[in-house]
């Protein structure tokens, strides 16, 4: 794993809530870890645990209420989502959502490209590339979304993030909505990226034994705090917290 001097990202106390006074509600509460580079964190936790919350707070697509976050040691906290979009790269859990319906998705890769790089010089022969690394063939870039399966709109979403190189993908439950089969196709194709590009990403997932094949850390998530982080080995075979433990038992139940 390669990494530098200083983390590719840094979460210094992050705290995040809505409203005030009496409808005041914290969702996250000082949360802290790193990421490295090459490396991949996975956060698993309950639903409404503030998960989401977090990938919006670190890709500037919500401001922070309290605390710092750094990228390669330098502060951007409160900084506008395009400034930092070179960075982020965020894959939702609703992939048709994510694509503009009114174009075609090799139009709307071409403009993600636009955005960040000022030109489209090489860009289909960049576009190719990425959509035949997922395992798709690039002649579907000329379909709209709503033409295409979950699963293949699902690799699109990811290949369209990809194609503009940045510095770590943020994957809000990207396999959680679709089939058994798609599932593993996307995560296949992650993997091989990851051997290839030596990826950093933040995974977040309901499941923790994918979460344990795929991360180098897991971070687990209860009422918008993290209350354990450590190695797959250490989660698995370790736990701390109580929740994890419940966790871990729902693993072995299902098994």
């Amino acid at each position: 794993m390669v990494t530098c001097e200083a983390p590719l990202l840094e979460v210094r106390n992050i705290a995040k809530n809505y409203g005030k006074g009496k409808k005041r509600k914290e969702v996250l509460t000082d949360l802290n870890f790193t990421l490295n580079e090459g490396e991949v964190l996975g956060i698993i936790g309950e639903s409404g645990c503030g998960k989401s919350v977090l990938l919006n707070l670190i890709s500037c697509l919500e401001p922070v209420s309290q605390g710092q976050m750094l990228f390669r040691g330098e502060e951007y906290t409160g900084r506008k989502p395009a400034a930092v979009c070179r960075w982020f790269q965020v894959i939702f859990q609703d992939s048709e959502a994510a694509f503009d319906p009114k174009i075609t998705i090799r139009q709307s890769m071409r403009e993600n490209l636009e955005l960040l790089s000022g030109n489209v010089a090489d860009a289909d022969r960049k576009i190719d590339e990425m959509v035949g690394m997922m395992g798709l063939d690039a002649k579907l870039t000329d379909r709209y979304p709503r033409q295409l399966s979950g699963g293949q709109v699902q690799r699109m979403s990811i290949a369209r993030g990809l194609v503009t190189e940045p510095n770590m993908l943020l994957c809000d439950e990207i396999t959680s909505a679709l089939d058994v089969s798609a599932q593993a196709m996307i995560m296949q194709y992650l993997y091989q990226l990851r051997k290839k590009r030596g990826l950093t990403m933040i995974f977040v997932s309901h499941d923790l034994a994918l979460c344990s094949t795929f991360c180098d850390r897991i971070a687990i998530m209860q009422e918008g705090k993290i209350v354990e982080i450590g190695t797959p080995n250490q989660i698995m075979d370790e736990p701390k917290h109580d929740y994890t433990k419940l966790l871990l038992d729902a693993v072995l139940y299902v098994k």
